[in-house]
């Protein structure tokens, strides 16, 4: 019963790991008796494998970081993100998707049969139904480059003018679009989507004028904030063996918050759906 989770001695990857849910995913592995390797543009304080400092807006970056990590992947985590604003757009978009796709791309090969990958969406995005069509068009931006090169066009711009909700949109629909493929290579992807959560991205936020007043209205009905171990125990928990079975999974990780608007509770303030 000491491995039901499966992590002993395998080989994870976690972006983001510096901080907030990251940094409590990267934890609870250690726990778990994970080799972490921890990547982040920032200082990862936890006592990792190894750190690797990676800019994951560059691809030369994500491949040199890449190249220190071991032949073996058991599971990747990808927790890195930022709030757009104050991040622009562009940058957001960036971080959050075009980086994300291009790391798991390159980590693909390596994973181990029964491999298993977790996205950190946001509730934000669970609005991709309505948008899909533009989301489709930015995704057939195949290659980072390619992508990269469409965001700085006009449309490009203007269809990712709202950075955090497309990024977080398009790392949905290229889960369901995945799903199948990995599948036949014996590896699993989900995406959570987390309620307000108290984080550094959270004080963010506060400081643009987007504090409690507004996140409020999305919390569940207990009311409550969730904090970075709240998510981080969730990614654990989904790319661990226990959820073996389960993939191309958007797990909405709200106490409920998602339910409430689907059985017409609550407004659908933004539009969203599972």
């Amino acid at each position: 019963m000491n491995n039901i989770l499966g992590y002993q001695n395998q080989n994870v990857v976690v972006t983001g790991a510096a901080s907030g849910m990251g940094a409590a995913c990267a934890e609870r592995l250690i726990e778990a008796g994970a080799n972490v390797y921890a990547l982040d543009i920032n200082e990862i304080s936890a006592p990792v494998t190894k750190a690797i400092k990676v800019n994951i807006m560059d691809k030369d970056s994500i491949a040199a970081a890449v190249a220190e990590l071991p032949d073996e992947i058991f599971s990747l985590f990808n927790c890195a993100g930022v709030p757009c604003p104050p991040v622009p757009p562009y940058n957001t978009v960036m971080i959050n998707f075009v980086g994300m796709r291009e790391l798991t791309r390159q980590l693909l090969p390596r994973m181990v049969k029964n491999g298993s990958i977790a996205s950190i969406a946001s509730t934000a995005g669970m609005a991709w139904r309505t948008n899909k069509e533009n989301v489709d068009k930015f995704l057939a931006h195949d290659t980072f480059e390619a992508a990269d090169a469409w965001l700085q066009t006009e449309e490009g711009a203007a269809i990712s003018a709202d950075g955090y909700g497309f990024s977080k949109q398009c790392m949905i629909v290229y889960m369901f679009n995945v799903t199948g493929e990995l599948a036949k290579k014996h590896i699993r992807i989900n995406t959570i989507c987390p309620s307000p959560t108290e984080s550094a991205f959270s004080q963010q936020m506060e400081e643009i004028g987007l504090g409690k007043d507004v996140t409020d209205l999305f919390t569940p009905g207990n009311g409550l904030y969730a904090d970075g171990g709240d998510m981080g125990d969730a990614l654990v928990a989904i790319n661990s063996n226990l959820f073996r079975f389960v993939s191309g999974c958007l797990i909405p990780v709200d106490w409920g918050y998602t339910a409430e608007i689907t059985a017409g509770q609550r407004d659908n303030l933004m539009n969203i759906s599972l």
